[in-house]
């Protein structure tokens, strides 16, 4: 769909149906965008991704291999391995010792014996890099000197834990053990997981299907729920709580010439499925042919307005890094810009502009909210151009650092500032001032 088309019909206040659902997909960050693409994905037999989806997510499940930390290990600590085991050793004695206290600090200590700690504190031990169970306890009680009935009581106990799956003997197990915490009810779903999960992890939706004797569909729509769920419980403890902005939009400077990309390569690529358009091509049933024609005309729909986002997003990226270059490449003041001067170098309308900005993040150097980009301008006095309140603050910033032992009123700020062509009030002064977290000139002369 031709963008322009639709920003035409937005000024004539007569937006089609089709025209809003592109508005909404251009507005959509990179995350809303891939929830939207899943959604479709599920509803759309004439949807494909071509990077097999329904396999990465099942492929991410078993990528926590045991030799991930062994590997980590010796790429970080090269040398004589002799020589590393005491340090080896002293951090697995660490990670433990923080693994017990997480689980068995859920726990009342007045509940259990002495005796029971003791077991509950042993089974902790025997978890594998998973979080899984997968010992033998007639096994463990020959090698521990604990009776097998009270290891299995106290590892009953410990299945009640949280993160939820801990404690399981294997993978599905896992998986049904957080399914159940969700109240999802579904013998089919259950028994996929416990007997067809090797065709899942290898992509074979079709085997799946007719074992179950349930759609393709269906199958989608349980894969799209199992990767959801956590295939590692001991991730949820190990993982830094730490929240980290991923940028919708990317930024680089190859060779001295501006790039910009669209930070969306995780999400996939989708394409029409050859198997249900020769389906469509070859059906004798007019209701039959009718549905694909109608479900092809959808996904043509949803992947064109995709690319436009894509080629918009790009074009208004690329202009603001045009006229922000200085603060971009130099770390200058932002030069002051607003939503109709990048309309006006697209031949875009405004409100456009807005939504595609909207709550989507750049990265170039470090990251932040594309919106903050935009400043409006403050006049100058002599008739001059306006300067943004960055550049302002700046001017606010270095006047301060130079004020010796009498610190300046936030009046006397502002006279400085009409001195140096800059005219904003007493109370502008005091506004930027405080957005700087810098104190009034009584609070700095307390410091000096």
């Amino acid at each position: 769909m031709d963008l322009n088309s639709y920003i035409a019909a937005e000024q004539k206040q007569s937006l089609s149906a089709n025209q809003v659902q592109a508005l909404h997909i251009l507005a959509l960050t990179n995350q809303e965008l891939e929830d939207f693409m899943v959604n479709e994905y599920l509803e759309n037999p004439m949807l494909e991704n071509a990077e097999r989806k329904e396999n990465e997510i099942m492929t991410s499940i078993e990528k926590f291999s045991d030799t991930d930390a062994q590997t980590a290990y010796a790429d970080q600590h090269p040398g004589n391995p002799d020589e590393d085991e005491p340090y080896r050793r002293e951090l697995s004695a660490k990670k433990g010792s923080l693994l017990k206290e997480n689980l068995l600090g859920q726990l009342n200590w007045n509940d259990y014996s002495k005796r029971q700690w003791k077991i509950m504190s042993y089974l902790v031990d025997c978890l594998d890099e998973k979080g899984f169970f997968t010992q033998d306890l007639g096994e463990l009680a020959e090698t521990s000197g604990y009776g097998e009935e009270e290891l299995r009581q106290c590892l009953t106990v410990l299945r009640e834990l949280e993160p939820v799956g801990i404690f399981s003997p294997n993978l599905a197990e896992c998986l049904i053990k957080q399914l159940e915490e969700r109240a999802v009810e579904d013998e089919t779903l259950f028994l996929l997981l416990r007997e067809h999960l090797a065709d899942l992890v290898s992509g074979q939706i079709g085997t799946i299907s007719r074992s179950l004797g349930i759609s393709t569909i269906q199958v989608k729509e349980y894969i799209h729920l199992i990767g959801s769920l956590n295939p590692r419980p001991l991730m949820d403890i190990d993982r830094s709580e730490a929240a980290y902005v991923v940028p919708d939009i990317l930024v680089s400077r190859p060779g001295g010439r501006w790039t910009v990309e669209i930070n969306d390569q995780w999400i996939g690529e989708y394409k029409y499925s050859d198997y249900y358009i020769r389906m469509m091509e070859e059906s004798t049933d007019p209701e039959l042919t009718a549905y694909f024609k109608e479900r092809l005309e959808r996904a043509r729909f949803v992947i064109n307005c995709v690319e436009q986002r894509r080629k918009t997003i790009i074009r208004i990226v690329e202009a603001i890094v045009k006229r922000q270059e200085d603060y971009f490449q130099l770390k200058g003041p932002l030069t002051p810009m607003s939503l109709e001067d990048i309309g006006a170098d697209l031949g875009i309308h405004a409100s456009t502009i807005s939504r595609a900005i909207k709550g989507k993040y750049v990265q170039y150097k470090k990251t932040e909210p594309l919106k903050a980009l935009f400043t409006t301008a403050v006049a100058k006095s002599g008739g001059q151009d306006g300067v943004s309140p960055e550049h302002i603050k700046e001017k606010i910033r270095s006047i301060i650092a130079c004020e010796g032992k009498k610190p300046f009123s936030d009046q006397k700020l502002a006279e400085k500032l009409a001195d140096e062509g800059i005219a904003i009030s007493r109370r502008a002064v005091a506004k930027y001032r405080i957005q700087m977290n810098i104190p009034d000139s009584r609070q700095r002369a307390l410091l000096l």
